[in-house]
């Protein structure tokens, strides 16, 4: 089965080399492609996930699929296609408070502040809303997304922050939840738990 798995894959448009490995179970554990520059990472991840249910029918969780192209001898590896928190700044304005979050995926980064009442509550939800400003404007696409609630939630005597985000796009409305266990800064633990409800259907939208 891995072989044949292997002989799909190569079929793809870009892919020049393909390698699954798998579990005793003959569960798959990791894919590893190597492609040309023709195509993108995510171009080309969503056709690995096409074939894998339409031939194989077996889903695949995006994160055990790395991808790295080749161009004249380098290697640009695009492993994690997720984008992810760099940064999260406060301005203090008196009553008020700026909220500013940066997001990268790859090289490019987004930035965007959010500002409102300095209220510990209020805080948290002006970091959620900045990190989804920020991702619209990496989608390129407005008022898709809504913070609805955050809340933090005691486990296994674990401090865990949990967000519901609601997505309204082509007047379909999804509701998605995050999580993350919280360290010193609360409201960072809201911009992880963020993006933690939403990278997947990123992922959705970028294909869409």
């Amino acid at each position: 089965m891995t072989t044949q798995i292997e002989q799909f894959l190569m079929k793809i448009q870009s892919i020049i080399g393909a390698k699954v490995v798998t579990d005793q179970a003959g569960n798959i554990e990791e894919i590893h492609i190597v492609s040309d520059l023709r195509r993108s990472p995510k171009q080309i991840l969503r056709d690995v996930e096409a074939v894998l249910m339409s031939q194989f029918d077996q889903p695949i969780d995006y994160k055990k699929v790395s991808i790295a192209q080749v161009k004249g001898g380098t290697v640009k590896n695009e492993q994690d296609p997720r984008i992810k928190l760099k940064s999260i700044e406060y301005t203090n304005m008196g009553k008020t408070i700026d909220v500013t979050v940066t997001l990268e995926k790859g090289s490019d980064e987004y930035t965007k502040t959010k500002s409102g009442i300095k209220t510990s509550a209020n805080v948290m939800r002006l970091s959620g809303k900045a990190v989804l400003d920020a991702v619209e404007e990496y989608l390129g696409i407005y008022d898709v997304f809504v913070f609805e609630d955050c809340k933090e939630i005691k486990l296994s005597d674990t401090l865990v922050l949990a967000v519901s985000i609601t997505s309204i796009y082509h007047h379909r409305e999804e509701l998605f939840i995050g999580t993350a266990k919280v360290g010193t800064d609360v409201n960072e633990a809201v911009t992880r738990a963020t993006l933690d409800a939403i990278n997947r259907h990123i992922l959705q939208l970028e294909n869409s």
